[in-house]
């Protein structure tokens, strides 16, 4: 009865709020507004001449009744399908159901819901922005995604399945320390609400000129919606929401890319126009690491924004886990690979089709271009376009969209939804990380002794086997249902979260437009403080002599460097938002660097005092590392046969101890060879399904003893 209740009061509120927004739109959309000045990156002067021969708001073509439908429908259904699987079968009940989708998904609906949160408002209205001003170039960072995904699904994404972690940051306190792991945790928290407040900001940037709708009211409606069904219907509701807006997206991708080239003039024009203006600028390659973009710098420096964001980030790394096994966790990797690479490629024709529709515009690569090149481009039977009169280039895209086929019924509705789409995806997983990192990072290690439902599963499995033969079972009953109770607490507790950080992320969102170019925010936020947290997990991993205090040291470092780095940086810039020429070298350097360069002086500056570290105290040099923090390669071969077990900085590590060191001390030379091949397994990289693993061990021991 309370489902039901619940249900039908987000039902009518829900209708409510939608039929306020419409009407609200449509009241703002009649009344006339002075368009603000203009700020942009290219000079005033040539963006003077631009504005007297641009058109004008009267060219925009309001919303129709179809395109407030389209929008709304999918609204809706994204809030509707958080709604079904907070009601379906048991609910939300668990956190293991409500953070980790009870380890139950199959790899197509992970990776497209991976692709979806990185594909956000960011991507479809930045990078046709960024290749409008600056040419193609930026596309190249598409070769990096050939470089970080191999090693997410051959390096991380082993280690985390394996451990049967929910926090990625667990990893730091099983490797490390709990320090390193609340320091880490906190990290990711600064990062990912930052980063949700440039993707709630980006869309109501492109309504308000396509509509004139308010940027706090869509702020306000974006951010409610995607924190309720968020809040009620978990991970699973998460994921599946993620496949609708994917196909929402990538469909209306398609549809505006076909029609920009057709009207444009054609695929040829476009090239052609984009060659003779030097817009095909591929390759750079400039060792200068200050020089805004070149090839090293967005292959290089881009695999480690990637990596920060695919391979180390609870946001990607949650969803990985989500899957029922490592094949399926691998394969949903793999698959972002091909999804991510089409949809960059997307993104990245339509700055080309714009650069060449609008055909006066003066970009730094062009500092001559003016009317004369409309003149010419009339002349070769393609008529002149003057770039409209923007608050800020990230809008082009829409403009584009509102004054070329806002009189189709449906097109302006349905690339708005695309807009919204991307900003879900991207905002329901970053608050549903965001809660699970909280919970499992901050409130559980403060509350002190409790477990993650999901990683103690196996010890209640094989205590209640035990208990069956024994005459603890009451006790151990009243045990169980403690931890029951205690998990249902940290599931209210988990919702709550999410709807917290959904209010403090729409509070940020406001001060994102201080932030500069979407792209350039982007890549700031994730490169200056995820390279830290990539060089931490990336130590762990790959140096097996690496400690406590070289990790911690490190990631201070980074951090610290990163924040000298970007603040320096903004403190620098001039009136279009580059950082002035003078400034010191460091704060010149390209925002495509910071993540490289962060993430290796963490990473350079940890192996150095690590190393400091065991020279000065010898208890350090004796000590050994569980095989299964390392990467899969740094593992000696029969490592499972000789292991006494985890001399990790956590006791309550479950792997090694209930399950293979008590295999181990048993001296069952029959019962280790019947399970040699189980345990064989573990050496490569098909294995770390611990959960199956431990319960076979378990059941084994059962019979033994």
């Amino acid at each position: 009865m309370q489902s039901i209740q619940r249900v039908a009061v987000f039902f009518l509120s829900s209708l409510v709020f939608l039929v306020l927004v419409v009407l609200y739109l449509d009241k703002v959309r009649e009344t006339d507004h002075i368009q603000p000045p203009i700020a942009d990156h290219i000079s005033r002067r040539h963006r003077a001449n631009a504005v007297k021969m641009s058109g004008t708001d009267s060219e925009l073509n309001p919303f129709t009744w179809l395109d407030y439908t389209i929008f709304s429908a999918m609204l809706a259904v994204s809030a509707f399908t958080g709604l079904y699987h907070a009601c379906v079968g048991e609910g939300q009940k668990s956190t293991a159901k409500f953070l980790m989708a009870d380890r139950s998904m199959m790899s197509i609906p992970v990776a497209i819901s991976v692709i979806a949160s990185y594909l956000s408002a960011i991507t479809i209205l930045g990078i046709p922005s960024e290749v409008f001003t600056y040419g193609i170039q930026y596309w190249m960072v598409i070769w990096s995604f050939f470089i970080a995904i191999p090693v997410t699904a051959m390096i991380f994404i082993p280690v985390f399945h394996g451990l049967g972690l929910t926090s990625a940051y667990d990893y730091l306190h099983k490797r490390f320390s709990p320090l390193v792991r609340s320091i880490g945790a906190l990290l990711f928290i600064l990062q990912t609400l930052l980063y949700l407040a440039v993707v709630l900001y980006a869309p109501a940037l492109a309504l308000e000129a396509a509509t004139k709708f308010p940027v706090f009211a869509t702020v306000m409606t974006t951010g409610a919606i995607c924190t309720i069904y968020t809040a009620l219907g978990g991970i699973k509701a998460v994921i599946w929401t993620d496949v609708f807006q994917f196909i929402v997206l990538f469909g209306s991708l398609v549809t505006i890319t076909i029609m920009g080239i057709i009207q444009a003039g054609g695929m040829k024009y476009v090239w052609d126009f984009n060659y003779d203006r030097g817009h095909l600028n591929f390759f750079d390659f400039s060792p200068d690491p200050t020089h805004r973009l070149s090839f090293w710098g967005l292959i290089i420096g881009g695999n480690f924004n990637t990596l920060t964001v695919w391979a180390v980030s609870q946001v990607s790394v949650q969803r990985f886990l989500t899957a029922k096994n490592l094949k399926e966790a691998k394969k949903s990797v793999w698959f972002g690979l091909p999804g991510t690479v089409i949809v960059l490629s997307l993104v990245g024709l339509i700055g080309m089709v714009l650069f060449a529709y609008y055909n006066n515009f003066v970009t730094p690569l062009n500092p001559s271009l003016n009317a004369t090149v409309a003149t010419t481009a009339a002349g070769n039977g393609h008529q002149p376009h003057y770039t409209p009169n923007f608050k800020s280039s990230d809008q082009i895209l829409v403009y584009f969209v509102s004054m070329e086929f806002g009189k189709i019924p449906g097109i302006q509705g349905l690339f708005v939804a695309c807009l919204f789409a991307g900003t879900l995806s991207t905002v329901s997983s970053g608050l549903n990380a965001l809660a699970a990192v909280t919970l499992m990072d901050i409130i559980r290690p403060w509350r002190g002794g409790s477990k993650s439902r999901a990683e103690s599963t196996v010890s209640e499995e094989i205590t209640t086997n035990a208990t069956e033969s024994t005459s603890t079972s009451n006790s151990t009953q009243s045990a169980v249902a403690v931890n029951q109770a205690q998990d249902r607490c940290d599931t209210v507790i988990s919702k709550l979260l999410t709807a917290g950080y959904g209010v403090v992320s729409i509070a940020l969102a406001f001060i994102a437009s201080k932030l500069g170019s979407l792209v350039k925010m982007a890549n700031t936020v994730l490169g200056g403080i995820g390279g830290p947290l990539l060089g931490v997990f990336s130590l762990g991993m790959l140096y097996r002599r690496a400690n406590t205090g070289g990790a911690l040291i490190g990631m201070l470092v980074g951090f610290y460097f990163s924040l000298w780095v970007t603040i320096g940086a903004a403190i620098n810039q001039d009136e279009n938002g580059n950082v002035k020429e003078d400034a010191f070298a460091l704060y010149r350097i390209s925002f495509m660097w910071y993540s490289a360069f962060t993430s290796l002086a963490t990473f350079v500056v940890g192996v150095i005092v690590s190393e400091i570290i065991r020279c000065s105290i010898p208890d350090e040099r004796y000590k050994r590392v569980d095989p299964l923090l390392l990467a899969t390669f740094l593992r000696p071969k029969g490592w499972h046969k000789i292991s006494t077990g985890t001399e990790s900085h956590n006791p309550d590590l479950q792997i090694g101890d209930p399950v293979f060191q008590s295999l181990l001390a048993s001296n069952n030379h029959t019962m280790d060879q019947e399970n040699e091949s189980l345990l064989g397994d573990l050496e490569g990289n098909d294995i770390h399904e611990l959960g199956s693993v431990q319960n076979e061990v378990a059941d084994i021991r059962h019979v033994q003893y």
